[in-house]
């Protein structure tokens, strides 16, 4: 009889044990992949559909298989030269932390080695705010190599994969005729930046296009006559030491290099954490805006504080990007795609 019970026991157990694991892995992780020169941040969030999953990385959709404790993920990416590509992760599911080795898939001009990854379960936190704080972010920031996972396809509304469909970043995306990025683009350039901060505001110049934001710490709103604009009214707040700014009246733009839309009704949260040491600065930046996106894409940046760096001036001729056009006989084109810019 005892021998008959310790065996219904261990057979219970080895159906239980999937199961087990298929519930621990719902949830939300803190993903990071190393390669021989750089470490990359993203979340990951899981979630149960039927028998199996679906997950979103940074707010864009990424593929999970599991079998026992093995797991297999594959999220798609950019890199700084167009090339989409896609990382291969597999490993081990162990509670609370899964780990192991991935892969780039595809082409790609800025290769990487393959390396380890792991994920660990992102704590519960309170969500009510934390008592101010107020941090030094003043001076001048220089980007790092640790950037984000640069994800590739976002989880888009029917209006944003319409708009994305007949998108030609060649010929649309705004930069490339010299006009402004906007928000959030801006903030994830690797260009320096600098930080000046005054009683009632905080002031952001970025060398790339030479732009300017203020943003205001004393919780004013928008004049009366204020237009919309690409780097909209901001204002922030400190939730401790985290610099929160919160962005609206946005004139319609991209998202990214990918041309995603953003309409004038979104609103954009950047976080910002300044290291112990004072040195680091890291953003985490989040789009809001049901129209176009059923979830919210994220980017990430660390800079690097380097009070020696200048900000440089930025020049840019928009006849390098008409000229072609106009030998290739390719404005008639061109001119009839006005929709697609603003």
């Amino acid at each position: 009889m005892q021998r008959k019970l310790i065996t219904l026991m261990l057979l219970g157990a080895l159906l239980l044990r999937p199961v087990a694991y298929a519930a621990d892995i719902e949830g939300r992780w803190l993903l990071s992949v190393q390669d021989k020169k750089r470490t990359l941040v993203g979340l990951l969030e899981i979630e149960k559909a039927g028998e199996g999953w679906i997950a979103y990385l940074e707010g864009g959709p990424a593929s999970v298989a599991t079998d026992g404790d093995n797991i297999v993920i594959v999220a798609d990416s950019r890199d700084v030269r167009g090339f989409v590509f896609n990382r291969r992760m597999t490993g081990k599911i162990d509670g609370d932390s899964m780990s192991g080795m991935y892969a780039q898939e595809g082409a790609a001009a800025q290769t990487e080695a393959p390396g380890p990854w792991r994920a660990m379960r992102e704590p519960v936190q309170a969500t009510m705010a934390k008592a101010a704080k107020p941090a030094d972010l003043s001076g001048i920031w220089t980007a790092t190599q640790e950037l984000d996972f640069r994800k590739y396809t976002m989880a888009l509304t029917p209006a944003g994969e319409e708009w994305l469909e007949s998108y030609l970043p060649f010929y649309d995306q705004p930069d490339v005729r010299c006009t402004s990025i906007g928000l959030p683009a801006l903030t994830t350039y690797s260009f320096p930046f600098e930080i000046i901060a005054s009683e009632d505001r905080l002031t952001m110049i970025y060398e790339y296009q030479s732009k300017v934001r203020r943003i205001w710490m004393d919780g004013r709103a928008a004049g009366e006559y204020m237009p919309p604009s690409r780097m909209g009214h901001s204002n922030g707040h400190w939730d401790g030491s985290t610099l929160v700014i919160e962005t609206k009246l946005l004139e319609k733009t991209v998202r990214d290099f990918r041309g995603e839309l953003i309409s004038e009704n979104a609103r954009i949260e950047e976080r910002y954490e300044l290291s112990e040491d004072g040195n680091t600065l890291t953003l985490v930046v989040t789009v809001h805006d049901p129209e176009n996106y059923s979830r919210p894409p994220v980017r990430r940046r660390k800079w690097i504080r380097d009070d020696t760096a200048e900000i440089f001036p930025y020049t840019c001729d928009p006849d390098s990007f008409y000229l072609p056009m106009y030998e290739d006989g390719e404005m008639d084109m061109y001119i009839e795609r006005t929709d697609k810019r603003f």
